[in-house]
């Protein structure tokens, strides 16, 4: 009998003991096997701390726009699995899905395969099978030892490079850009969205044969008034361009825009200025407003689960009524929460998930706020006691820490409509 999504999703768990194993030798023999490791004709590799998602999608976008149909792999998933296997913003049918799976299955014989190799392979066979002129694929953890990383790709970004996964990538930004920057190809650009990264960025990705772009030295963008500034390398030399401010982030902007000037697929400046205003991406300070007795209350929801993020968001966001703060072990709950916008009030909440820290935990590891502090059990507690509230009309409310954070609220505020 063919089992349902939720049911290979359930399988995929159950199938190597550890959710993550670094290493390409297993994943890249039934890639091989699966003749999947070019999928398209054109390849993008986005690696990254932070941005990875809002830059793939922009990628995609402004391949759309040229005609081109561009599949996109992200990670990780806020409501639906289907979201991380896309084609021209159109999700991966359960169907499809499925019979990716069974392929994988079929040919990895007796090789043992993590949930996340296992649904890469299956998101790198469907776009083989489709007419693709490109992929965007972004990386799950790190880099070098990433399970996307075994694909030959046209060229690599880095969009970032912070804290975070330390228990896999390392304690410093040296190690981390070390690992992110194992994304580099042979003869092929690095590109690298981070201001001023370690010297071991750009020490890696030459060792490995890549051609070094970073940002604040051969491109680099500012907000200047109202306008972005840009200024990036182009085949015929150095270009500068002027548009208007966006939602997404700007340096993200930068180094998409970088990217695609060295492949030589850049639309023009009046086309990239019209993709950049329409592009967002769920869970990345996304705005969601929602009647109350008087007006309105507005939430901004983001995934942010790290210090770089945060600051991201103390920078863009302004000030805040409260926030609803839901956050994975391992995190930096002290860093993030110290990091986000002052607010006259913090709502912890327990993530019901594996990892997920409970409110006394995170009240725990908060350390002294500045700022009364209130525990849930869950997000949709701490979002039913808000709505229950009177003058909430014209408030605004941050609801961040975690992909599940995001999930969670998304689920109960559509339950409400």
């Amino acid at each position: 009998m063919t089992k349902t999504v939720n049911q290979w999703l359930e399988y995929l768990e159950s199938l190597h003991p550890s959710e993550i194993e670094l290493g390409l030798d297993r994943i890249k023999g039934v890639g091989e096997q699966l003749n999947c490791l070019k999928p398209a004709p054109l390849v993008i590799l986005v690696a990254g701390t932070n941005g990875k998602g809002t830059t793939s999608a922009l990628l995609a976008n402004l391949l759309m726009a040229q005609g081109m149909t561009a599949g996109v792999y992200s990670s990780p998933h806020i409501q639906r699995y289907n979201e991380r296997v896309q084609i021209n913003g159109e999700q991966i049918s359960d169907n499809d899905l499925i019979r990716s799976f069974e392929l994988v299955e079929q040919q990895r014989g007796d090789t043992g395969l993590t949930y996340f190799e296992f649904g890469t392979l299956a998101a790198l066979v469907y776009f083989q099978s489709q007419p693709l002129d490109a992929c965007v694929l972004e990386i799950g953890l790190g880099g070098r030892l990433d399970a996307v990383n075994i694909v030959d790709a046209d060229i690599s970004l880095v969009t970032s490079i912070g804290l975070d996964h330390q228990d896999w990538l390392g304690d410093t930004v040296e190690q981390i850009a070390f690992e992110k920057c194992g994304v580099a190809r042979s003869g092929k650009y690095l590109v690298c969205g981070q201001p001023n990264p370690p010297d071991t960025a750009q020490q890696q990705t030459e060792s490995l044969g890549g051609q070094w772009c970073a940002r604040g030295r051969h491109f680099d963008i500012v907000e200047e008034h109202d306008e972005l500034l840009l200024s990036f390398m182009t085949p015929e030399g150095q270009a500068e361009w002027n548009l208007p401010k966006a939602s997404i982030p700007y340096h993200n902007v930068a180094t998409a825009i970088q990217a695609l000037s060295l492949l030589g697929r850049l639309p023009n400046r009046a086309i990239v200025a019209d993709v950049v205003a329409r592009t967002s991406v769920a869970g990345r300070l996304q705005q969601v407003t929602v009647p109350v007795t008087g007006g309105e209350l507005k939430l901004t929801l983001d995934v942010a689960h790290n210090q770089q993020a945060a600051g991201y968001i103390a920078e863009r966001l302004g000030p805040v009524n409260g926030a609803i703060i839901g956050m994975l072990e391992g995190k930096p709950v002290a860093e993030l929460l110290h990091t986000l916008p002052d607010m006259p009030q913090y709502w912890l909440a327990g993530l019901d998930c594996w990892r997920g820290l409970s409110a006394a935990q995170l009240v725990e590891q908060a350390g002294e706020l500045s700022a009364p502090v209130t525990q849930f059990d869950q997000v949709a507690d701490a979002l039913e006691q808000l709505l229950q509230q009177d003058n909430l009309a014209g408030q605004h409310w941050l609801v961040a820490g975690s992909f599940y954070t995001v999930e969670a609220a998304l689920n109960y505020l559509q339950q409400q409509d």
